[in-house]
């Protein structure tokens, strides 16, 4: 009996300590970013937390719903009209779904291509605060030595502390624009100060003729195809009248606007053809200056071996090799401005074509 009351007791405080920890002890997880984030990770994320992209969601379900409901209420009267003016509703519900969502992930590649070419340029800013306080020095013993006046040691103090307010400035804009980047991808209130950026190795060129871009724009586009669908309602307008003998001012009316919703058309059709010439003329500008960027990358690479080279061999100087690393940096600097017209360029022609844009697609 002694037994079984004790086995009793300790089983009530085996389960008694278990439940307390739980209910006191245990602390709930909070998530926590990634150490280090890719470019589809980071669209990925934004596409799943943007406020703007889950409210065209619901109204594209809306849509739906009343499009279905519509469609039920006009199986009696099999209205062309009706039919319609409920296409119009889903389509429009549909296009606002893909533009918000193509929005989306535009934002969050060039927020991310700023944010690494903004790191790129603290990294140049550092190595000009370097060389002028190197500068400095040697000014400084120049002037003590009697070979420099006060006022080249001005100037060079001058320089000095507009290369340290260019780096503090560069520190500044680097940590706002993260700040910035995180909001977007949801990541506001997680616990950690930031993460790693993965750099994106040089594009493959994506190749598409300007005939081909055209097209599958006249394809895709919603504007034309709202266009279309209003000139058949204003053809259905007129069959109405006609049917119900209106009077001969109305049918002239409606005539006349069957007639405008062509002109309509051709206009916005042009618009396109417009829109499209020159965005794909942007977009091959962009590509010759990522080759141009390359090959410039590639020369100051050259050129800064060969200064560490005669550096080494007591031909130059400290100062002219940091002034080579300078001229480096630069030239990545550049690369990678080159690289974010590259995706902008890019990617824009794509939302002008009405592709729905591809988290895998974007590299």
């Amino acid at each position: 009996m002694f037994k079984n009351i004790v086995s009793k007791l300790i089983l009530f405080f085996i389960i008694f300590f278990i439940f307390s920890g739980i209910l006191f002890g245990a602390e709930p997880t909070q998530p926590t970013e990634p150490k280090e984030i890719d470019l589809s990770l980071a669209v990925n994320l934004a596409l799943t937390n943007n406020l703007n992209l889950k409210i065209a969601d619901l109204d594209l379900e809306n849509a739906q719903v009343d499009y279905e409901k519509t469609r039920a209420d006009n199986l009696l009267t099999e209205s062309r009209y009706v039919e319609l003016q409920g296409d119009l509703g889903l389509l429009q519900a549909k296009d606002n779904y893909n533009q918000t969502r193509n929005q989306v992930i535009i934002d969050v590649v060039q927020k991310y291509l700023q944010l690494s070419q903004a790191n790129k340029n603290i990294a140049v800013k550092d190595k000009e605060a370097e060389l002028e306080r190197n500068l400095l020095e040697e000014i400084t013993a120049q002037v003590k030595a009697g070979h420099k006046g006060s006022l080249d040691l001005l100037q060079q103090e001058n320089k000095y502390r507009n290369a340290i307010f260019n780096l503090e400035k560069a520190n500044d804009d680097y940590q706002q624009s993260f700040r910035e980047f995180k909001l977007e991808l949801g990541l506001n209130n997680q616990g950690r100060e930031g993460f790693n950026l993965i750099e994106i190795n040089f594009p493959e060129i994506w190749k598409i003729e300007e005939e081909e871009a055209l097209k599958r724009a006249i394809e895709n586009s919603f504007s034309l195809e709202l266009r279309r669908r209003q000139i058949e309602l204003a053809e259905v307008d007129l069959e109405r009248a006609e049917v119900a003998a209106s009077p001969a001012l109305d049918l002239r009316k409606l005539r006349n606007n069957i007639e405008l919703a062509n002109l309509n058309y051709k206009e916005t059709q042009k618009e396109l053809n417009n829109s499209i010439s020159e965005q794909y003329y942007t977009y091959k500008q962009a590509i010759n200056s990522l080759d141009l960027s390359q090959q410039n990358l590639i020369q100051a690479q050259e050129n800064n071996n060969i200064i560490t080279e005669q550096v080494r061999a007591g031909l130059k100087t400290k100062n002219d090799r940091l002034s080579t690393e300078i001229g480096l940096l630069q030239a990545e600097y550049n690369l990678k401005s080159t690289i974010l017209s590259y995706y902008m360029n890019k990617l824009n022609l794509q939302q002008l074509m009405g592709q729905k844009i591809e988290e895998g697609q974007i590299k």
